[in-house]
């Protein structure tokens, strides 16, 4: 965070004193002091501190679409961290492909859904395939991904066996029924991102707040 115009990650690995780097989550006290430090180093007023640049670690990868700088203020971009904090089960890949087919961008709104993510339409394998029992761990990602798909929905069908069919008949199943449902999958689990609905304004700032840093 600076104040800084035009500053980046290389700008502050060329020289440490260009601004203050931050890990968030931070209890709000703390965000609040480091924000006021950094600003009175400077010498420059609070609102001219800006996030310049961001990285996103482990779990929180598949943010990297967010433009975090941009669009959350630091505390929002704080609170958001400590959401997925909250909840070890947040797959943030799930939790960003929802908010991205749903046209969810508002920070509110996002961190509505994600205090929400238990709801989400998101289902892991029921079943899940050892690829490397069947021989098959040489499939590609999506043929994968078509693969359990397919064994899946299968299961579900009582006028199919599925341990009747082929590996190429479930991957053209699973890949038929993704792109007629327009179902989002991965490696464990699918979701179809148009069955039910968040709320997106259940919980104000300040509910928020309060849930996260109780």
């Amino acid at each position: 965070m600076t104040a800084l115009e035009g500053a980046s990650f290389e700008t502050y690995r060329n020289d440490p004193t260009a601004g203050a780097e931050i890990r968030l989550p931070l209890a709000p006290a703390a965000l609040a002091d480091a924000l006021t430090r950094e600003a009175t180093r400077e010498g420059v007023e609070l609102k001219l501190l800006r996030l310049c640049a961001w990285k996103y670690l482990g779990r929180f990868a598949p943010f990297e679409w967010i433009p975090l700088g941009e669009d959350y203020t630091f505390e929002e971009a704080n609170l958001l961290a400590a959401a997925v904090m909250h909840n070890p089960e947040i797959d943030c890949g799930v939790l960003f492909e929802y908010c991205d087919l749903r046209e969810v961008y508002d920070p509110i709104e996002y961190l509505n859904v994600a205090l929400q993510y238990d709801a989400l339409p998101y289902r892991k394998w029921s079943s899940p395939l050892d690829l490397k029992e069947i021989g098959m761990d040489f499939l590609s990602t999506n043929e994968v991904c078509d693969l359990q798909l397919g064994w899946e929905l299968a299961g579900k069908d009582t006028a199919r066996d599925r341990n009747d069919m082929s590996v190429e008949e479930l991957i053209e199943l699973g890949e038929a029924e993704a792109e007629n449902r327009d179902l989002v999958v991965w490696r464990y689990g699918y979701m179809d991102p148009y069955e039910g609905k968040i709320d997106t304004a259940k919980y104000s700032k300040e509910q928020i707040l309060t849930i996260l840093f109780p």
